[in-house]
């Protein structure tokens, strides 16, 4: 008996003998087949196979009105493409001639008259078995088929959506960059007031109260003129818009104009800044104007937060590759919450980020990037952090 599964294939017998087909209905039925269907005359097979769609086919080759050639040929006319639908050939001409044009108009295999009825269910049941592996797999490859449909969906779906979302991020980078320009531009007018005024009064009072009043206004005053410059030169270089000008910057003057810039807070706090050259660097090759704003931003942070009486030392050192500076404070070092992302912009200025919002890194970051550098922090193992600048010596 054959498996349970296979029991209900349906088999469709054309042989024009009555001998035959019931010699066959009868085997079948034997065997365990139930949807049997037959005919006598070749002519009714396109008709049958519509309506009864067999899962095999047992075909006669020498019929009157139409051979099983014509027949296989109008049946491979209807069938669905890519289908596997065995055709088994009952026939008496076992000549490799009919042999050949039979497989090549689609038949699976042969049986030679007269039956010998074991090797006919033998090759019934081989021919339903892989009719119905066959169907096996195309329901799987159609399956298949829709979840990859449906996952192709869900990718472009996700894909528009990341779009869109990306688009929207960008619209509010715009906006916020433009934000900050509109910010800079305004407050720049009636800082140099303020600042201007403020130095003539500087001459007129006599106060000392008033004179350190004065004082307050003052570095107020400059800490949104510096908040202000940083803005606008930071949306100019997230946006490309700040051509860079490559020349050799010589480090002797990059050292005296950041100690000048800063030497109130130097001396304030009694700060010894401490230029160590592993060899003899006096170059470095980039825009001198940014470049001057990285080692002023490091050396002012580096000063504010070292301890009173302490050292800020910068090391200097290259190879054909690159030049790498080090600015070295014994302050209290990076928070190690900052530490995972410090070049974020309008975030909690913890210890050891500038109090203008944290742009400071933020924009030592971009000037390297536009140099094509790289800006490294980490905390000294003793005491105090580390900002490394690495420019390229190929530019």
């Amino acid at each position: 008996m054959i498996d349970s599964t296979l029991k209900n294939a349906k088999i469709l017998i054309v042989d024009d003998k009555e001998a035959n087909i019931d010699i066959l209905e009868g085997l079948l039925e034997e065997t365990g087949y139930r949807n049997v269907q037959s005919t006598t005359d070749p002519r009714m097979v396109v008709d049958l196979f519509k309506s009864f769609n067999p899962d095999l086919i047992l075909l006669d080759l020498m019929m009157p009105y139409l051979s099983g050639f014509e027949v296989m040929a109008e049946i491979h006319s209807i069938a669905p493409p890519q289908s596997y639908l065995p055709i088994l050939i009952l026939t008496a001409d076992i000549t490799p001639e009919a042999k050949l044009r039979s497989l090549s108009y689609g038949a699976k295999d042969f049986l030679s008259k007269p039956f010998d009825l074991s090797e006919v269910r033998l090759r019934i049941n081989n021919l339903i078995e892989t009719r119905y592996l066959h169907q096996q797999l195309e329901n799987q490859n159609q399956i298949l088929e829709e979840k990859v449909k449906a996952r192709t969906f869900d990718l472009e779906l996700s894909n528009r959506n990341l779009d869109n979302a990306n688009k929207e991020l960008a619209l509010l980078d715009k906006s916020k960059s433009d934000f900050l320009k509109l910010i800079s531009h305004e407050l720049r007018t009636p800082l140099n007031g303020i600042l201007g005024f403020t130095n003539i009064l500087k001459d007129k009072i006599d106060s000392p109260e008033l004179v350190e009043y004065l004082h307050y206004i003052d570095e107020s005053a400059k800490r949104l003129e510096q908040f202000s410059y940083q803005a606008l030169l930071i949306t100019q270089l997230k946006a490309g818009k700040f051509k860079i000008q490559n020349e050799n910057v010589r480090l002797d003057v990059l050292l005296s104009k950041t100690t000048s810039h800063l030497k109130e807070k130097i001396d304030k706090k009694n700060i010894t800044i401490k230029f160590q050259p592993l060899g003899t660097f006096h170059f470095l090759n980039g825009d001198e104007e940014l470049i001057t704003i990285c080692f002023q931003s490091l050396v002012e942070n580096s000063v504010k937060y070292s301890s009173v009486g302490g050292d800020v030392v910068i090391r200097v050192f290259a190879d054909q590759q690159s030049t790498v500076c080090e600015f070295i404070d014994n302050g209290s070092g990076f928070n190690p919450k900052i530490l995972d992302n410090p070049y974020l912009p309008f975030v909690n200025a913890e210890k050891h980020i500038d109090e203008n919002t944290g742009l400071n890194l933020l924009l030592v970051k971009l000037i390297m990037d536009a140099h094509q550098g790289q800006i490294e922090i980490s905390n000294n193992q003793q005491k105090g952090a580390t900002v490394r600048l690495t420019f390229s010596n190929q530019q």
